[in-house]
């Protein structure tokens, strides 16, 4: 099970890898495709910080 990011949305780590793999280079492209971020942003800065590794992590791939 994929840890949740975002409650009120429901996004978890495992849908910001995948909207990463589908071709979001960058954390407003997560962001449209997840809906991450878009509820009360509480999550926003950790969100960012996930979204920011994980995108690093796949140029150097």
């Amino acid at each position: 099970m994929s840890k949740v990011i975002c409650s009120c949305k429901n996004v978890t780590k495992k849908d910001i890898k995948k909207s990463i793999e589908n071709g979001a280079t960058s954390f407003k492209e997560v962001k449209q495709e997840t809906h991450l971020a878009k509820g009360c942003g509480k999550c926003k800065k950790k969100a960012k910080k996930i979204v920011t590794k994980a995108l690093k992590k796949m140029k150097s791939k």
